[in-house]
């Protein structure tokens, strides 16, 4: 009989584009997750915006997904990243398991992914970037006095961030995960704090001009600094847990052996339309059974009723002039 895990999974389903990746991601777990394929999931919508669709409702029920509208308010509703935290903090009150794991809704299970088990001596599971991205190498680099000041924000001395190599690149930057999946022991109180750092860096009104940079990295560098500020016990996550697949990177990344060897694949743009040809392919050659399962159903589209879109569309817009403002007004480091 196949062990269960005492774990729990949280996502964020919104209406659109991301209803039709949850699915996926949840059927994926439950066809090939192994020993965690019968693990509870709740799927959270924390801020406002149009209904899921009846049909994705429905879907989510057999499955046997919780979902919870929230509806969480915050000073930064424009932030998509923030709905990481904040759905983590609303999941917790209807969580029992130990363990509780993130899952962002563009990740597909491939085969067990045995490593998500925390060990009794740790309270963290993480996957480290595959690229330097907004990282920092240390002294020099552009990141470094943005990474400096949020370190200074958060109340952490940066040489308290232990060094770490990135998952593709094999660059050395200190501690930078990505926020694509991770586990932690919930009587840690990780989630809580993870929120915080996040309103922090937000609430700090600090950016920089370096190249590249998004206000993204106030989500993803907080779930390192609040590893680090609680002092909890981590490790991380293989690059076979997370695996990287996206258009734009394909020809220099991957990699077939690589993906033989995911349990879990970061699909990003992979599934829809116009590279689902090339990824199908390469899942042919590595999980044949993965493949014809997602051959079966075809690349994904945004089922949501139009007026729904429409109303997504409007908000969409709103919210990217108030990022933008947000930005503008950013002290720049």
């Amino acid at each position: 009989m196949t062990k269960i895990c005492d774990i729990t999974f949280v996502c964020c389903v919104e209406s659109g584009s991301l209803e039709s990746q949850t699915i996926r991601m949840v059927e994926s777990l439950r066809r090939y997750g192994g020993k965690f394929a019968t693990a509870p999931v709740i799927a959270v919508t924390p801020r406002f915006g149009p209904p899921l669709s009846k049909a994705t409702l429905q879907v989510l029920k057999n499955f046997e997904v919780t979902h919870l509208r929230p509806q969480m308010k915050t000073n930064y509703p424009w932030f998509r990243f923030l709905n990481k935290p904040l759905a983590l903090v609303a999941a917790e009150e209807y969580i029992t398991t130990e363990s509780v794991s993130w899952l962002d809704s563009d990740l597909l299970i491939l085969d067990e992914p045995e490593k998500l088990e925390l060990l009794p001596s740790e309270d963290f599971l993480g996957f480290p970037v595959e690229s330097k991205e907004m990282g920092t190498i240390g002294a020099g680099d552009p990141y470094e006095p943005l990474w400096k000041e949020f370190c200074r924000i958060v109340a952490i001395d940066i040489e308290d961030l232990p060094w770490t190599i990135t998952a593709q690149t094999n660059q050395l930057v200190r501690l930078y995960f990505n926020g694509g999946i991770f586990v932690y022991r919930r009587s840690t109180g990780f989630a809580k704090n993870y929120l915080d750092i996040c309103l922090q860096l937000l609430d700090s009104g600090i950016g920089t001009k370096a190249e590249g940079y998004n206000v993204g990295i106030k989500e993803m560098s907080a779930i390192g600094f609040a590893v680090i500020k609680m002092g909890l016990a981590w490790r991380s996550l293989p690059y076979s847990h997370d695996y990287v697949m996206l258009s734009k990177t394909h020809n220099d990344w991957y990699k077939e052996e690589l993906l033989k060897e995911a349990r879990i694949v970061h699909y990003h743009d992979s599934m829809w339309p116009a590279f689902w040809p090339t990824f199908i392919e390469c899942l042919h050659n590595t999980h044949p059974e993965v493949e014809k399962w997602l051959s079966s159903l075809g690349p994904m589209s945004n089922q949501a009723p139009f007026q729904w879109r429409l109303m997504g569309a409007v908000l969409k817009k709103f919210r990217a002039g108030t990022e933008n403002t947000y930005n503008q007004n950013c002290l720049h480091v």
